[in-house]
């Protein structure tokens, strides 16, 4: 009877209790353990998945809209300097070009004559010889400079009458430099006014 009951409490006692008991509570650890490590890392991978997406969403929305600031701001330059130029070398020629092109025929009205005396030698009652030169001013509008316009003039106070030419082209005018008349009195005045205008 006594060793019967002695070999089962060496065996429970020293190694089927300890045995028994030892691996079920590490076994019961040991899953604990691992459960509370992965949700902790599950936690704390769900907290900076979360941030780190918050922030990568954060960075690319600022990102974006500096970038599209830069982008417009820098963009429209380069395509509005592109399409001014473009634009305006086609609508400057339009709007110079018909002045440019569209000159008036001058006429009579257009020239007033003056006469400039430049000496003058009088005789008594016999009269005098006049030397002089013709002012001529332009007051139409532009002349083409590519034409020659003959300008016919008639010299009036003289003693006989006196028709001359002179030529305009453009802006300037090729007259003599010295004409002669003679008058009858002392105090008669020369004066000239155009008769006719021709295109050379």
């Amino acid at each position: 009877m006594t060793q019967p009951d002695v070999p089962p409490q060496f065996s429970v006692q020293s190694g089927a209790p300890e045995a028994e008991n030892t691996p079920p509570v590490a076994r019961r650890k040991k899953p604990l353990i691992g459960w509370i490590v992965g949700g902790v890392v599950l936690v704390l991978l769900l907290c900076f998945g979360g941030c780190g997406a918050l922030l990568a969403t954060a960075g690319s929305d600022d990102k974006p809209n500096q970038g599209a600031a830069a982008v417009t701001s820098a963009a429209p330059t380069p395509a509005m300097t592109t399409s001014a130029p473009t634009t305006a070398p086609v609508a400057a020629p339009a709007t110079t070009e018909p002045p440019a092109l569209s000159y008036d025929a001058p006429t009579k009205s257009d020239f007033k004559l003056k006469v400039k005396i430049l000496s003058k030698a009088c005789f008594g009652s016999a009269g005098c010889n006049v030397t002089y030169r013709i002012n001529v001013t332009y007051t139409g509008a532009g002349l083409d400079p590519s034409r020659t316009y003959e300008v016919t003039y008639q010299v009036k106070g003289a003693e006989d009458p006196i028709i001359n030419t002179f030529e305009v082209t453009g802006d300037s005018a090729s007259v003599q430099q010295e004409e002669m008349a003679s008058t009858r009195r002392s105090g008669d005045k020369l004066t000239a006014v155009v008769t006719e205008v021709s295109e050379f």
